[in-house]
């Protein structure tokens, strides 16, 4: 396992015993340590008594139940959220996708699920422990696209999405809009400070972070405002360097390339599951 000398705890969900086992093996394999749980109940229990570094669920199940565990997680260990990857069918339950992008879940389509679910999971470690290494880590406190909205208004809609962290007394809010019929994302932020409001930030560091490391660098102009127009990558994240022995990470949702996309695919699902967590 090459992340980190300690092995990583992983909690797998699924109803389906062949499909836990898989799992189980697969990441056994790569140096974790697995729990599997069957049901709702088993695995709010087990996640009350044990720390994990990731969960993966296999959702199998009535959406009811998959959105009320995962709301679950999301109020109980809110630190863990950004680590759900989430198993999907495509043409399936387009609830699940919703999911995926309202709490900024890592999914893995079922048909790829041996060459992808460890370098998903893999993923996300690496994420954990270079933001461990920093100052502080910016808490998101608000995210348009969890924003509650009328039956199919979404689906009309082609909007940026905006998210606002948090460090302190320091907002940073930003804009992230996919450019439309290219690969190109922008990415527009600024920095406050919500108790000196008149605070500069003139020439703060601003850095983009890719799979691969620093991928641009960006210097806040005299209102804190900043810009980045990059190729997409569906994991990036921000450092910001307020001082020399101050420095933010803000790691950023999971992108998307283009919301048009994503309706396409939704439009040509089929109907829900019936349950599967009894």
């Amino acid at each position: 396992m090459s992340v980190g000398r300690e092995r990583k705890k992983v909690l797998i969900i699924g109803e389906e015993p062949s499909a836990r086992l898989e799992m189980r093996i697969l990441l056994g394999s790569s140096g974790c340590e697995c729990t599997v749980a069957s049901n709702l109940q088993q695995a709010l229990g087990t996640m009350d008594q044990r720390k994990f570094d990731a969960v993966v669920l296999d959702p199998q199940s009535s959406s009811s139940q998959v959105t009320e565990l995962i709301s679950r997680i999301n109020e109980s260990h809110p630190d863990l959220i950004g680590r759900v990857v989430l198993i999907t069918e495509e043409g399936k339950d387009s609830v699940i996708g919703d999911l995926a992008e309202r709490y900024s879940l890592t999914p893995v389509q079922r048909k790829f699920l041996l060459q992808q679910l460890w370098g998903s999971l893999e993923s996300l470690f690496c994420r954990q422990a270079v933001f461990q290494n920093v100052a502080q880590m910016a808490r998101l406190i608000s995210d348009s696209f969890r924003d509650p909205f009328p039956a199919g208004v979404r689906a009309l809609q082609n909007r940026n999405r905006r998210l606002l962290y948090a460090s302190g007394s320091l907002r940073v809010d930003l804009s992230v809009e996919p450019e439309d019929g290219s690969n190109r994302i922008a990415l527009t932020g600024q920095i406050l400070d919500s108790a000196k409001r008149d605070r500069s930030f003139a020439g703060v560091p601003v850095k983009l972070n890719g799979w691969k490391g620093p991928s641009a660098q960006a210097t806040a102009g005299e209102f804190g405002e900043f810009h980045f127009d990059f190729n997409f990558e569906p994991i990036v994240s921000l450092e910001i360097r307020i001082a020399e022995d101050h420095c933010i990470a803000i790691p950023l949702p999971a992108l998307e390339r283009r919301i048009e996309e994503r309706q396409d695919i939704r439009s040509s699902s089929s109907r829900q599951r019936t349950s599967m967590f009894r």
